[in-house]
């Protein structure tokens, strides 16, 4: 997927930000109408480690960032997608043409998985699994953040709480860098969920804080063309399952547990795992085969 950045609408911004007298007088008489307009403006939550995909009832033909430098955004057809370039980047509005009709919001960064898809082609108007969802305010969660879900949550929990006492089946899946190992220990399947155990080996000193733990479905990934990867395609994977924070201590072994949507990928596609550090560089990148998960048991 390639991303590029749209110049800011230099227009609209300089008329918000310097009003015309007869806007200026317009809006000191009608102050309640100017606040609820800013108000209005649906809160599209961003991350920079996963895409957010925003769909229209029409082909899209314009989008306008107003910090244009720290979001990365690209059109296709109808749809809109749209990436932090860092983290804690400052919100900041968005304008979208799609068709004859417009529609504005707001980018707001947010460190923890986010709702992957805003559907607006119902009359501009946000819809989640065919619900209409509030036009004001910050954007749901993500469906799959079971903490809304009590009885699902528990359900998971329970079968992760079951997989961390399985023995473990899949040492050869593993990542050694930094004096860091990651492998693959488990895996099962239910008709939701792909419960996954992971084995982190610390051989330094340094205790290695997981900050947040990323899950990217590859495909077409075995074709290169010109060093790059030729029609790879990224599906980002929120967890629905486990701790996001964890610590495994120096010199020291520990495991982490994760659930995220089932899927069903080819030969040709893997599951991309990335550690995260909290307060250091060091990343582990660990490729899960596709026929590791599609042969996994249940549980």
């Amino acid at each position: 997927m390639r991303f590029y950045t749209l110049p800011p609408l230099l227009g609209l911004l300089l008329s918000l930000t310097h009003p015309s007298p007869a806007r200026a007088q317009s809006a000191a008489s009608s102050p309640t109408r100017a606040v609820v307009a800013a108000d209005n403006l649906l809160d599209v939550a961003v991350s920079d480690s996963s895409t957010t995909y925003l769909v229209f009832g029409g082909p899209v033909s314009l989008v306008d960032v107003g910090m244009a430098g720290n979001y990365l955004v690209k059109i296709e057809a109808n749809a809109v997608f749209v990436r932090a370039r860092r983290k804690h980047a400052p919100p900041t509005p968005m304008l979208i043409r799609y068709g004859s009709k417009y529609w504005m919001g707001r980018l707001v960064f947010v460190n923890r998985p986010v709702l992957q898809l805003y559907d607006f082609q119902k009359d501009g108007t946000l819809s989640v699994n065919g619900k209409n969802a509030s036009s004001t305010g910050a954007a749901p969660e993500n469906e799959l953040a079971l903490d809304k879900e009590r009885e699902k949550k528990a359900v998971v929990e329970g079968k992760l709480t079951k997989l961390r006492k399985a023995r473990e089946e899949h040492q050869a899946v593993a990542v050694v860098d930094n004096d860091l190992v990651l492998s693959l220990a488990n895996v099962r399947n239910d008709k939701d969920f792909t419960y996954l155990r992971f084995k982190v080996i610390n051989k330094t000193n340094i205790d290695y804080n997981v900050d947040f733990t990323d899950f990217q479905l590859v495909e077409n990934a075995q074709k290169k063309f010109l060093a790059r990867k030729k029609n790879e395609a990224r599906r980002p994977l929120a967890p629905s399952g486990g701790q996001p924070n964890q610590t495994i201590t120096g010199r020291t072994t520990g495991y982490l547990t994760y659930a995220i949507p089932l899927y069903a990928a080819t030969e040709r596609g893997y599951l991309e795992v990335t550690l995260r550090e909290l307060n250091g560089a060091r990343v582990l990148v660990l490729p899960v085969p596709s026929r590791v998960i599609n042969r996994a048991a249940t549980i």
